[in-house]
């Protein structure tokens, strides 16, 4: 059993960061090996170049650093994407990440047969000030369902099991003691489902071979 975590933050000691790390805790609690992305500590590039263009024309070969953080999701049982909600949608930095990684011959094929990512785990772990209500109600979530949710992850990528977990109403380095305390319950509860998952995960691989 794999997970593997993807963020998306310019700060290290970032709550975004934090979330990941949480969430790869639990899993590793949970009998998984794991596996962070860190993008912005590892320097991935998210421009889309004209490499990338040739190799989806099939005229050209796959961009080196694409190649590797293909190979780590590859086999990944569950995949969490951290980010931040910038401007109602993921930082470009994520956007980068989808663009280029998740390309064809990889996550989707033309002709329809399933990709690599088909039948796996993914859970968007989303980091936001407004409400969760607010962004439900001003449509921000429906736009990330309908992109991300339904046709990227599901539609092209054959994912059917997609979950949005929202970590709402922050702001950017508040100490109020009672704001760390919400805050600590939020990583505590991506902790459990980060090990809920490994440990169902690990269930379902015995119940297969049993």
């Amino acid at each position: 059993m794999k997970v593997v975590a993807i963020t998306a933050n310019p700060d290290p000691k970032s709550l975004t960061d934090a979330v990941g790390n949480a969430f790869l805790n639990g899993a590793a609690e949970g009998g998984a090996s794991t596996d962070l992305i860190d993008l912005n500590t590892e320097g991935f590039n998210p421009v889309y170049t004209m490499e990338d263009r040739l190799h989806f024309l099939d005229q050209g070969p796959l961009p080196e650093d694409v190649a590797a953080m293909q190979g780590r999701i590859a086999d990944a049982d569950v995949l969490a994407f951290v980010f931040p909600v910038y401007w109602f949608s993921m930082p470009a930095l994520m956007k980068g990440f989808i663009d280029r990684v998740l390309c064809r011959r990889f996550a989707y094929n033309v002709d329809g047969t399933p990709g690599v990512l088909a039948g796996r785990k993914v859970r968007l772990i989303m980091l936001c000030g407004a409400e969760e209500e607010r962004l439900r109600a001003d449509g921000v979530d429906e736009a990330i369902d309908i992109q991300l949710v339904r046709r990227t992850l599901g539609d092209y990528c054959g994912v059917g099991d997609v979950e949005k977990i929202y970590v709402d109403q922050l702001v950017a380095g508040d100490d109020d003691p009672q704001v760390r305390e919400a805050i600590e319950r939020r990583l505590v509860e991506i902790t459990l489902m980060g090990r809920r998952l490994a440990v169902e995960g690990e269930a379902g691989r015995s119940g297969g071979q049993a």
